[in-house]
């Protein structure tokens, strides 16, 4: 028998404390056809995942200069197999928070919404939990901590740079520009500040000191790393 198209409400503003709950089933669906932006933790996620570097994860899984996960030739997530996701304890944010997505504005205030499933998903909703709870069986708030001191440090970047050529109106496109690069990956030497392994292991040679094992600390010092570039800009 084949499956009703899932009908789900649209617009509607999800707090943490809302009533929500999805399965997730494994079908497969939802795995086609997505752009799944990464950052540069969710990258060393995927990249210890795979047992490689983080210059080795952009080069052979990446697209858009190392901003989004690859796809396959029918348009399938290049980590999604007869079995499943490849990578599912290492997933990206995005699809830990599927059918949900997060928004978050200027002042920080944070809400969710439903997007459109596959019309023939095998997910099941129910009424059973809150996003608060679905939010913690995904795992997801790890990664909602990085991705915010990642957007968090594109703020200082516009701060701090745009801050030193306010009255300069090339300097401040070109500044501009810069930003833009660092965000979508589009400027080789932006893009290389993304590679956290390469940044880390650079800056660790030069201090003589250990790279950290940990992706949480590294993620630390790739920011710390990236902070100090900018204020030296």
């Amino acid at each position: 028998m084949k499956s009703l198209p899932v009908v789900r409400p649209q617009g509607v503003r999800y707090e943490r404390d809302s009533t929500f709950s999805y399965a997730c089933h494994a079908c497969g669906r939802c795995c086609y056809h997505k752009i799944i932006h990464l950052n540069p933790y969710e990258v060393a996620r995927l990249a210890q995942n795979r047992g490689i570097s983080t210059t080795e994860f952009l080069s052979h899984y990446t697209a858009a200069n190392g901003t989004a996960v690859k796809q396959q030739n029918d348009g399938a997530c290049i980590f999604l197999t007869s079995q499943g996701c490849g990578v599912h304890s290492d997933r990206p944010l995005v699809c830990r928070l599927y059918p949900l997505g997060r928004q978050v504005t200027a002042e920080a205030e944070e809400w969710f919404s439903e997007t459109a499933p596959h019309p023939e998903s095998e997910g099941e909703y129910s009424t059973d939990g809150t996003v608060e709870e679905f939010l913690t069986t995904q795992g997801a708030q790890p990664f909602i901590e990085a991705v915010d001191r990642y957007v968090e440090l594109v703020g200082q970047m516009s701060h701090v740079l745009l801050t030193k050529t306010i009255h300069d109106a090339k300097a401040q496109q070109h500044v501009e520009e810069l930003i833009e690069g660092f965000v979508q990956g589009q400027d080789q030497e932006i893009s290389v500040m993304l590679d956290m392994d390469q940044i880390v292991g650079r800056f660790c040679a030069d201090q003589g000191v250990p790279i950290p094992s940990n992706v949480n600390e590294k993620m630390d010092l790739h920011i710390q790393v990236v902070e100090e570039w900018l204020h030296n800009e």
